[in-house]
């Protein structure tokens, strides 16, 4: 997976479009995909973490 580096602000913006608000299912995964990828985990970690 390519490495992604995420600035403060759109892990703050991330961060709270998870925690606030109705959002779709795929947006939500995407998102936590997303702020994963940004602390560094690999493919195998996140699908193990998001259960996809």
């Amino acid at each position: 997976m390519a490495r992604i580096k995420l600035t403060v602000k759109e892990v703050e913006y991330l961060s709270t479009f998870v925690k606030k608000g109705r959002k779709s299912a795929r947006e939500l995964t995407r998102a936590h995909v997303l702020l994963l990828v940004n602390m560094g985990r690999t493919e195998m970690e996140i699908k193990d973490t998001m259960r996809i």
